[in-house]
């Protein structure tokens, strides 16, 4: 799934109006399993490797594959949720937003990695679900579910424009909703060239 699908649904899930601290934590949890992706990308144009070494060679390499494996584990974050929710007395403090956001996102992965699929028990296990469904994958179905993922994130962007009145929110969602549309409108007008 996309990472900006991911912050959509933790925030339509976890975000409400008059809660900056919880919002910011909502996203932040959303993105924080996708986060040393993006430091090895930042890392990748740095040092000059090619897109296609990246992401065929060195994303599999170490640190890279064990980083991932932290920043994707249900276990760390649950366990994280769990305490706390004891420490706080309540699921949706700012602290336990957090983690739920991140587990949010890693539920979302789950049955949408094949090739890439995240190590979700890590450390309890190295095991990897290779869903036969993927978001990215022709040859996994991506062709459905690209559509079906932009659908639900424009959607839930919709939502929450309707559901925030700050103007900055709502500029934000619809630049969302207008990239959602973008893409395929993008391949719709390329193959009728």
């Amino acid at each position: 799934m996309m990472t900006q699908t991911h912050l959509v649904i933790a925030a339509a899930l976890l975000a409400k109006p008059g809660a900056p601290a919880r919002n910011r934590a909502a996203i932040a949890g959303a993105l924080l399993p996708d986060l040393s992706i993006f430091v090895l990308f930042g890392w990748a144009v740095a040092t000059g490797i090619p897109q296609e070494t990246l992401w065929r060679e060195t994303y599999w390499t170490e640190p890279w594959q064990t980083l991932g494996a932290i920043s994707n584990s249900a276990p760390l974050w649950g366990l994280l949720a769990l305490s706390l929710r004891a420490l706080t007395g309540t699921w949706l403090s700012v602290t336990t937003v957090l983690p739920l956001a991140a587990l949010t996102h890693i539920t979302g992965d789950f049955p949408l990695h094949n090739s890439d699929a995240h190590q979700h028990v890590w450390p309890v296990s190295d095991w990897r679900f290779h869903s036969p469904v993927s978001y990215w994958e022709r040859d996994h179905f991506a062709g459905i579910v690209a559509p079906l993922e932009a659908i639900l994130g424009a959607g839930l962007s919709i939502v929450l424009i309707r559901r925030f009145q700050s103007i900055w929110v709502r500029v934000v969602l619809a630049s969302l909703v207008l990239a959602y549309l973008a893409v395929p409108v993008f391949f719709v007008l390329s193959l009728s060239t």
